[in-house]
């Protein structure tokens, strides 16, 4: 940081048109400012911007003030710039500042998103910004990504980190690494960028897939193995993703389907040195000629061992 200030079944097509237009214009208008206080008698883990097991990406810069927590935050609105936390506990909250320069951030927490608007009239310091309760007490990881985007009202854009308040629990420094075997799209190895809805139904595996549509949206996951399948679910509204081992661009994968297919390997990878790797799914924006969308899904992963 800088100082300075299922099975082969085909789901209904008015089913998922229906859904898809409700899922984006909900999300739209999903704003969240903060939520409850903190369970009575749980024990609280402080955790401040600068604690390394919080993992910065993008231009980031240090604040200075007594007003902050423990005097210094971390802020920033460059469009894409992220934060992101693992952790073991039942709850977590992001604290920060609200005032009348604050914007827009989009929060996965285990795969669910949720907007947050950080806008304030009056200004607010040590505030918590997003807070969840009654999680598993299991590990979990939290995303903060700055969208360079205002609500009403507001003269800026800024989104500030003044530190985290982790439920019976403690960070995990380092992320976490999903090993052998299946792996959902809500396991907190998973950590996505960009804007992915949720669509449910009995067809996709665990009832519950993650979709994208917009260019530049991700999804990485870091897991410890030989090899790698991307499940996802293919139709007449699928659309190109590329697909990254390590950092290295090994595959565009066009994942149109007519007809459409639940559960199916979109990218499967089995000759990697046994070991720690990261894959990453990147959304395009562009699909075929056939296709009427250009939708991502991740439906789950399965980790595979060495031979």
């Amino acid at each position: 940081m800088t100082t300075n200030r299922r099975a082969r079944t085909r789901i209904p097509l008015l089913q998922w048109l229906f859904s898809r237009r409700q899922v984006l214009a909900s999300a739209a208008l999903l704003v969240l400012s903060s939520g409850p206080a903190a369970a009575q008698g749980a024990a609280i883990t402080h955790i401040e911007e600068n604690d390394p097991a919080i993992l910065y990406s993008g231009n980031w810069y240090t604040n200075e003030s007594a007003a902050h927590r423990a005097g210094t935050a971390a802020l920033t609105n460059a469009r894409g710039a992220r934060a992101t936390i693992s952790f073991t506990g039942t709850g977590i909250a992001w604290v920060g500042v609200a005032d009348g320069w604050a914007g827009l951030a989009t929060v996965h927490l285990d795969g669910a998103m949720t907007i947050v608007n950080s806008y304030s009239e009056e200004g607010r310091y040590q505030d918590p910004r997003y807070e969840v309760h009654g999680l598993s007490a299991g590990p979990h990881t939290l995303t903060i990504e700055v969208t360079h985007e205002r609500a009403e009202h507001t003269e800026g854009s800024w989104v500030w980190i003044d530190g985290f308040d982790i439920e019976n629990g403690a960070p995990l420094p380092g992320g976490l690494r999903a090993e052998n075997g299946h792996v959902e799209e809500n396991h907190p190895a998973l950590v996505y960028t960009g804007r992915w809805y949720s669509n449910e139904s009995p067809l996709l595996g665990s009832g519950r897939a993650l979709l994208a549509t917009d260019a530049g949206a991700s999804m990485s996951i870091g897991f410890n193995g030989a090899g790698i399948n991307w499940i996802s679910y293919r139709d007449e509204w699928s659309g190109v993703a590329r697909v990254f081992i390590d950092g290295e661009l090994k595959a565009t994968v066009d994942t149109y389907r007519s007809p459409a297919k639940a559960l199916s390997v979109s990218y499967s990878v089995a000759a990697l040195t046994p070991g720690a790797h990261v894959l990453t799914i990147e959304v395009t924006g562009i699909h075929n000629e056939s296709s009427k969308g250009a939708w991502i899904w991740v439906d789950g992963f399965d980790v595979l061992p060495a031979p």
